[in-house]
């Protein structure tokens, strides 16, 4: 890595505490918890954070869960200045401090992994855009995993619903994962959307495992789609490495609508991890 991380992702995990149930993921309950935490140590810091922005620069959401006793929240930040407050947030999370509440269930502070497997976790790293600009390569195949309900908003119906796209489509995945980028990453690193419409529209799904799912996220069930998918990238090796790039991006970015909620949860995964 040649330039200091401005990107990274980390694991809290969470310990329930007596034999309270743990609650099922709620999207507007692990934003508040976030938010809460960094307002103990920064204030204008989680009031910035809290506000309307075209693309929030971090992302929150529950791992699915694999214990009756433990969440994992995965939280990235995707602006160097965001790593010192969070840090001193969980460091203020001393032991016999007052539990951290989900809903209505109470929590004790674990783990806070930051570093990727397999040392680490496979949910946890950190890089900066132009480590990630610089190192992409031309392969023939990514392969992403979509763990949160994950959908595309494609503008309003007449009746001012909003419409969801909920299929991993390549045309939809890739220029939404740019669109997220050239919101957040330096003037001089941007991205060509037409350059990675292009791309994407010669990108074919060769497998994938997917369902549809919801997520609460306060004001009612929120659908989106789960699984994992494995995309043939273009011959052209410029559009091989753009959306290599956006695939790596994506354990940082999120994908689609509300991941400062819940979801979009998604990361590229490793040869060895793709499903057969």
């Amino acid at each position: 890595m040649t330039d200091f991380p401005d990107l990274y992702a980390f694991v809290v995990r969470l310990h329930a505490i007596g034999s309270e149930p743990l609650p099922r993921p709620q999207g507007h309950g692990v934003q508040a918890l976030f938010l809460d935490l960094v307002r103990q140590v920064a204030p204008d810091t989680a009031d910035r954070l809290h506000a309307d922005a075209p693309s929030k620069p971090y992302t929150v959401a529950v791992l699915p869960q694999r214990s009756r006793s433990l969440v994992e929240l995965h939280i990235s930040l995707l602006r160097a200045e965001l790593f010192q407050p969070f840090v001193q947030a969980m460091l203020q999370q001393m032991p016999g401090e007052a539990p951290l509440r989900l809903g209505q269930a109470r929590l004790r502070l674990g783990d806070v992994i930051g570093t990727p497997a397999p040392q680490g976790h496979p949910w946890a790293g950190y890089s900066s855009f132009a480590d990630l600009h610089s190192s992409a390569e031309p392969v023939h195949t990514v392969a992403l995993e979509f763990a949160t309900a994950t959908a595309i908003g494609q503008g309003a119906r007449p009746d001012g619903k909003q419409r969801l796209a909920l299929l991993p489509d390549p045309a939809l995945i890739f220029p939404s994962l740019a669109k997220r980028w050239n919101e957040l990453a330096p003037a001089r690193l941007r991205l060509d959307p037409e350059a990675v419409r292009v791309a994407a529209a010669d990108t074919l799904v060769t497998r994938y495992r997917a369902a549809s799912t919801e997520i609460n996220l306060g004001k009612g069930p929120q659908k989106g789609f789960v699984g994992t998918v494995a995309y043939e990238l273009p011959t052209d090796k410029a559009q091989a490495s753009l959306l290599a790039l956006l695939a790596d991006a994506a354990l940082y970015l999120g994908v689609g609508m509300k991941t400062a909620r819940g979801m979009g949860l998604c990361r590229r995964l490793t040869e060895r991890e793709v499903p057969s």
